[in-house]
């Protein structure tokens, strides 16, 4: 009697790891490409919203309004993690790191600013986001005031494989 699976043992184990290997480390650069992305669209949106609120002066109650009824528009559009809180999350992000990308252009070159203000001009040099670095550990490390133990804590962070809750 003849099974109809195949012989597992027929596959030499270094292939096998070899392509275990493969898989995953395409697998972890998904993950890392997703995360790098999430944070730059989280960095971007938290720009909108300052420069929304600046353009109205930062009047409280518009202020306000701006970030109640964008929450509600994009949660009905892409569902949750779109509260008020998390907008807030984003333009506290921005706003802690401001100076972080100096020369951003919007996503899909659409223009959506005024060609003089299109990008973000700053004195420090550009810099992006660790791409190993995860939401979670930016939510963190804009919680720390000091600009300097901020940095330091980013750096290990990504040098050192810190999880969030290591971090």
């Amino acid at each position: 009697m003849t099974s109809d699976r195949p012989n597992l043992t027929a596959v030499p184990e270094e292939l096998f790891d070899r392509v275990v290997s493969i898989l995953e480390q395409a697998r972890a650069n998904v993950a890392r490409s997703v995360n790098a992305n999430m944070v730059m669209a989280y960095w971007l949106t938290g720009r909108e919203i300052v420069l929304e609120l600046q353009g109205g002066e930062e009047r409280a109650e518009y202020g306000k309004r701006v970030v109640e009824n964008l929450s509600a528009r994009l949660t009905e559009r892409y569902g949750k993690g779109f509260s008020v809180a998390n907008l807030k999350n984003f333009r506290q992000f921005y706003q802690t790191y401001a100076e972080r990308m100096c020369a951003i252009r919007y996503p899909s070159g659409r223009e959506l600013m005024p060609a003089e203000n299109r990008f973000l001009m700053c004195s420090a040099p550009a810099r992006g986001f660790s791409p190993l670095l995860s939401w979670s550990h930016y939510r963190a490390l804009m919680r720390v005031e000091d600009e300097k133990a901020r940095a330091f804590y980013e750096h290990e962070a990504a040098e050192c494989g810190w999880s969030k809750a290591q971090l």
